[in-house]
Formats: C-alpha cells, structure tokens, sequence
C-alpha cells in the first residue's frame, strides 16, 4: 500500500518515528474494528425491540382471544339463556363441560373455590353474574398475577 510504502523511507532516515506510525497504524485499526463492533450491536438492539414490540402485540391479541374465548363459555354454561350465570349453572357447566374446567384448572381455580368466586365476583349481591363481571373478573385476575411480579 502507498502509506507503507511512504512511511518506510520517513522511518529510514528518522528510526524514532516507527513508534508514531506504529501508533498511527493501531489506532485506525481499532477504530475500524469499534466501528463494525458499534454496528454489530446496533442491529442487535434494533432486533431486541423488535422482538419485544412483537411480544406486545401478540399477548394483546391473545389477551383479546381469551377475553373471547370466556365469553363463548359464559354462554355455553348459561342454560336459561338470560345473560347471567347463577351459582348453580356455573357448578354444572365445572362439572360437565370439561372445556370450561380446563380452563380454570389452567387458572389453579378449583371446584372447591367456585363458590368463594363467585361471592367476590357477585359484586352487585344479585346471585347472578353478568358475562361481563365474570369475565372482567377472570381476566383482572389471569393478568393481574404477571403484572405484579413484574
């Protein structure tokens, strides 16, 4: 290359500059290879929140399944048909509709804690619980356990 080539007859008549260009030639490569590294690691960071963009919108989406998918079990349990769950049908449908004990065994929620649920669900006393409070209910409480240890 034309600089080794110039620096060779400078050290040649003045030996004491070989450190300076010895200096010279190291720095430059550092420098590159800083450059590489900072672009390197950019890129990864660029594909880190990219991927962590992607995890919202996909727990948002199954968010939005699950709230979906509860409310077609509140209507399947819901055996009079008028909008509410009463105590007795949410027992039943636990009982004999293994999709909906399924997913509350999902949630640790047992048999055993139905009734319990369903008191601190029942926040108007009515013995019956909207579609809407026993799903906002179950969700509150399947996302609220992540977000506090968090």
């Amino acid at each position: 290359d034309s600089w080794g080539a110039c620096s060779i007859g400078i050290i040649h008549n003045a030996p004491h500059l070989y450190i300076i260009f010895a200096f010279s030639l190291v720095t430059v490569q550092l420098g590159f290879t800083n450059l590489v590294l900072a672009v390197i690691v950019d890129k990864a960071n660029e594909a880190r929140d990219l991927s962590k963009e992607e995890a919202v919108r996909r727990r948002k989406r199954d968010e939005v399944n699950s709230v979906k998918a509860w409310r077609s079990v509140m209507q399947s349990m819901d055996v009079d048909g008028n909008g509410t769950l009463s105590l007795d049908e949410l027992m039943n449908g636990y009982v004999s509709k293994p999709a909906i004990r399924d997913m509350l065994d999902h949630m640790h929620v047992r048999r055993r804690d139905l009734l319990e649920l369903f008191r601190l669900m029942d926040l108007d006393e009515s013995n019956d619980l909207q579609y809407e409070e026993f799903v906002d209910a179950l969700f509150r409480a399947q996302t609220q356990d992540t977000r506090m240890y968090l």
